[in-house]
């Protein structure tokens, strides 16, 4: 368990953590893959979050995804790109925080993921928490730390 303390340390300047869905990069699931290439290869994110029409988190995509989708035994299929949609491509399985989710729970998710998206009750997107955010936060919590607070060592109880 993550002491109060550091956890509210963490959660300091929670504006520069979370990134808002506004400034996100995202498709929706009924997009072609031809579209969703020119999103990613735009945006230079390797993963961008797919939503629904009710703006709910249903999916991940990547460039790897899309061409793997369209790459034959000794070719890609460029011409395949309009067929498909992101629907029929994204990754399904993927972890949704809440605002309430615990730090530590965050910390878990963050060592698979580069980012976890954030959701509403509804699990309406809200926006992204990113491991370079937060290990930013880690990094300027580690050096400032000491600058607060004073440590005390525990005796060894053998």
């Amino acid at each position: 368990m993550i002491h109060k303390k550091i956890q509210e340390l963490l959660l300091e300047d929670r504006d520069k953590l979370f990134i808002d869905a506004e400034k996100v990069a995202i498709l929706q699931e009924d997009h072609t893959l031809e579209h969703a290439m020119l999103v990613l290869t735009n945006v230079r994110y390797s993963l961008i979050p797919v939503l629904n029409k009710e703006n709910k988190i249903v999916g991940l995509i990547s460039l790897a995804m899309i061409l793997h989708k369209i790459t034959g035994v000794e070719q890609i299929h460029m011409n395949q790109l309009g067929k498909y949609k992101v629907r029929e491509v994204m990754r399904t399985e993927f972890p949704i925080i809440h605002q309430d989710t615990q730090v530590e729970d965050v910390l878990n998710e963050l060592v698979d993921e580069s980012f976890i998206c954030i959701g509403n009750e509804e699990d309406e997107f809200v926006g992204i928490v990113t491991r370079k955010e937060l290990l930013k936060r880690i990094n300027f919590m580690v050096h400032e730390l000491t600058r607060e607070y004073d440590f005390v060592e525990k005796e060894n109880s053998k």
